[in-house]
């Protein structure tokens, strides 16, 4: 069974970030459909007893501190030689594929977490997979870091080959696996639903942006505003005719809207769409010099057209008629 630790809180610096704004952030990581959220104890001093201990991962500088706090679904501390307790995770720290003989010196370990590995994607994964599972005798957690950005495909591929337990981060914060991501990528891929309504990505958006202070990148995979604007007359034509030639699931999927823009890549049939939109009626023959228009005013301004600069050329040439 797939399990989810998603590591969001301990990677975001909350600064003067309200109690009930965190704690919206936290349920809503939870709607995603994780098992686990992980935070540190500046997070859990912040929201106090109002998280669920049971889906919490507490992380620890020092394995001997974890009897100071009860309750936690487990631990997770910095591999440091020091005997962990039952429900402890040792995480061990592989940069590359050439430290891979260092884990032949934690074998003992039951309970551990990998991270690193960034170059992986790039090697034998699927007999490394193997052998990492076969070295410990309880639960291994995948946590590849995204420095050459094939930490999705690794998760997916750990998930594909028989591993289970898996680490990641909002949008990929501190370089992990982006959790919207891999949520979409299993959910394609394995039919994975752990959450049957994905829009709760959009509202996790929004209250990620108002703690951090930082905006989304509107290109963002699956979660940016721009990344279901469509503006190619293929594309345009495709996605009328049926939206699954082009989009591997629905903008309603996470909370997201498709929205059709004219530029210099349009063409006539995304033309024709936008006038019977806004009920603007143009003689055949005018719509390729309308198509022309746009193009050379897309071109100019180094960017594609507005729906009300659309409107402004489409009224001219229906005054031409």
């Amino acid at each position: 069974m797939i399990k989810i630790t998603d590591t969001t809180l301990c990677s975001l610096e909350l600064g003067d970030a309200p109690c009930e704004l965190l704690l919206f952030l936290y349920s809503l990581i939870l709607r995603t459909g994780v098992d686990y959220i992980e935070m540190n104890p500046i997070v859990l001093e912040k929201l106090g007893e109002n998280i669920d201990k049971s889906k919490t991962v507490l992380r620890l500088e020092d394995p001997m501190s974890i009897k100071d706090y009860s309750g936690f679904a487990s631990y997770i501390c910095r591999h440091s030689g020091f005997e962990m307790p039952q429900n402890g995770i040792s995480e061990i720290q592989v940069n590359d594929i050439r430290e891979l003989s260092h884990l032949n010196k934690c074998r003992g370990y039951k309970n551990v977490r990998i991270t690193g590995l960034d170059d992986l994607i790039l090697h034998d994964y699927a007999n490394t997979f193997k052998k990492i599972r076969e070295g410990f005798g309880g639960k291994v957690e995948f946590c590849p870091q995204n420095l050459y950005f094939g930490a999705t495909a690794l998760i997916v591929e750990w998930i594909m080959s028989g591993g289970e337990d898996i680490v990641v981060s909002f949008l990929g914060l501190n370089s992990n696996a982006p959790l919207e991501e891999v949520l979409m990528a299993l959910r394609i891929t394995k039919r994975y639903k752990p959450n049957l309504d994905l829009s709760v990505l959009s509202e996790l958006k929004r209250v990620y942006e108002a703690v951090s202070g930082e905006r989304v990148p509107p290109n963002k995979p699956i979660v940016g505003e721009n990344i279901f604007h469509v503006e190619s007359g293929i594309h345009v034509d495709g996605i009328i005719k049926n939206s699954t030639n082009f989009e591997p699931f629905e903008p309603r999927d996470v909370g997201g809207k498709r929205k059709v823009i004219v530029g210099k890549h349009s063409g006539k049939s995304t033309v024709v769409m936008k006038l019977k939109k806004y009920n603007i009626s143009i003689d055949n023959q005018k719509i390729s010099m309308l198509l022309e228009m746009i193009k050379s005013k897309s071109i100019e301004m180094g960017r594609s057209l507005s729906d009300e600069e659309f409107i402004k050329l489409a009224k001219e040439v229906e005054k031409e008629n």
